[in-house]
């Protein structure tokens, strides 16, 4: 009878160690992961102040020019792409703030998900569009000079347009051979899971 009772506390003991470990385990994974999205966070917060100046400097810049086609058609991109940039960190640093809270390392591991998925589609759009917003930007250019470039010079604008068409093809094939287009921080946290997973399921770490 005593040999039964020390081997059911034995077995209690080892049941506790081994899920503190696990606690310990985990609380350490998360302090992993909320470390390698520092740097995603830093960079999504930069990304929403320039998003911020670029959509007040260019409203600004397409309400003074709203009786010149050109530079209007060109301050609206540039306001609504600073917008953009705004949403885009403000997702990202939801999704990141979401993938660094105390849960489950299912739970966790399916938001590191959603963030990667959301980090691939952001960066092909805003790809895809860069390789043309560099036109409304030498318009911009052009009219602080005061010159309404796309009155004086059409066929120069419709190179440079032409010229992004070029940029976009480019991306769009070399965008196939990017090991990481999520991130190196969003891959790392995503790998850091994938250790804790393996650990919780009594595999290799």
């Amino acid at each position: 009878m005593e040999l039964d009772e020390l081997k059911e506390g034995w077995a209690i003991l080892d049941r506790r160690l081994s899920a503190l470990e696990v606690s310990l385990v985990a609380g350490r994974a998360v302090s992993g992961v909320r470390s390698e999205l520092r740097p995603l966070r830093w960079g999504q917060a930069m990304q929403a102040v320039l998003g911020a100046g670029l959509a007040l400097a260019a409203g600004s810049f397409w309400v003074d020019n709203r009786d010149a086609t050109g530079p209007l058609v060109a301050g609206l991109l540039l306001h609504a792409y600073g917008i953009a940039m705004i949403v885009a960190a403000a997702r990202n640093l939801v999704l990141a703030a979401r993938a660094t809270e105390t849960a489950p390392v299912l739970t966790l591991q399916k938001r590191v998900a959603e963030l990667r998925a959301w980090r691939i589609r952001e960066g092909y759009w805003f790809g895809v569009v860069g390789c043309f917003m560099w036109v409304p930007m030498l318009v911009w250019g052009f009219a602080w000079l005061g010159v309404d470039i796309v009155a004086a010079r059409p066929v120069f604008m419709a190179f440079n347009v032409l010229a992004g068409f070029l940029c976009l093809g480019g991306f769009l094939f070399l965008s196939r051979y990017i090991k990481a287009p999520e991130g190196g921080s969003v891959r790392r946290a995503g790998e850091r899971l994938e250790e804790l997973a393996r650990f919780t399921d009594g595999g290799p770490v």
